[in-house]
């Protein structure tokens, strides 16, 4: 095995991989920013600037609402190394009047899965605006460690109430209830990969816009369907309540 692995890469000389360019925008000079157009120059205050300015040219890129802005966002919050601007980024990723594009549902997933702080939190807060919900549980969990650490749970707790609207105790037990019995897509069809890749939010038809979720619920299926089926353990059902 080691030999065939050895001589799997015969032929190819090793080499380093070229970065890619940077945007022209981020490289200009300062005395010709005035060449850049008004979009331009947006993505630039929003790479280059200081904090504040930065912040400041996310929010007006956020009441844009202009899809031409979407590629940039996702490529700022792959590279952001602050973790505030990357938030204020899914947020306007993720806001219910805002691009809501399905394609940041992938690279949301994976700061929900590799942050386990306040950043994972809002990334699946971002996720649950989106129409995914697969991600609750793992804030969920932070509530078992309320002695250890309290300022987690108690972000745990408002970021809960934040998606779902509801005042629970704050007990695993009781928000695990709730959150099986009202899940976002309960209709949805799931295969058997489904725990290690969960499908992605349904789009409107020709577009990849995530499709606005119904004022009261979800709807009722127009064809026959079998509604996901949620496991309880006996021990789960006669666990007492957590202190």
């Amino acid at each position: 095995m080691a030999a065939l692995l050895l001589f799997a890469g015969c032929g190819r000389p090793w080499q380093r991989s070229t970065p890619k360019p940077q945007d022209p925008f981020v490289t200009l000079e300062a005395k010709e920013t005035s060449k850049l157009s008004e979009k331009e120059y947006l993505m630039r205050k929003a790479v280059v600037g200081s904090r504040s300015e930065r912040l400041e040219a996310l929010d007006v890129i956020d009441r844009a609402n202009d899809p031409d802005f979407l590629p940039f966002l996702l490529n700022r919050m792959e590279k952001e190394d602050d973790k505030f601007l990357t938030v204020r980024i899914m947020q306007a990723l993720s806001r219910p009047d805002g691009l809501q594009d399905v394609r940041a549902v992938s690279p949301i997933r994976r700061i929900a899965v590799k942050d386990q702080g306040r950043v994972g939190m809002e990334a699946v807060i971002a996720l649950f605006n989106l129409g995914d919900d697969n991600y609750v549980p793992s804030v969920i969990k932070h509530l078992r460690y309320y002695e250890e650490f309290p300022e987690h749970a108690s972000i745990a707790l408002r970021a809960l109430k934040k998606m779902y609207v509801v005042e629970l105790p704050p007990t695993v037990r009781a928000w695990n209830t709730y959150y099986r019995s009202h899940r976002l897509a309960p209709y949805q069809q799931l295969h058997w990969w489904s725990t290690f890749r969960p499908p992605e939010p349904p789009v409107v038809a020709g577009t990849t816009k995530v499709e606005p979720r119904p004022k009261g619920g979800p709807q009722l299926p127009q064809e026959d369907v079998r509604v996901r089926r949620t496991i309880v353990s006996v021990y789960e059902f006669w666990r007492p309540d957590e202190p």
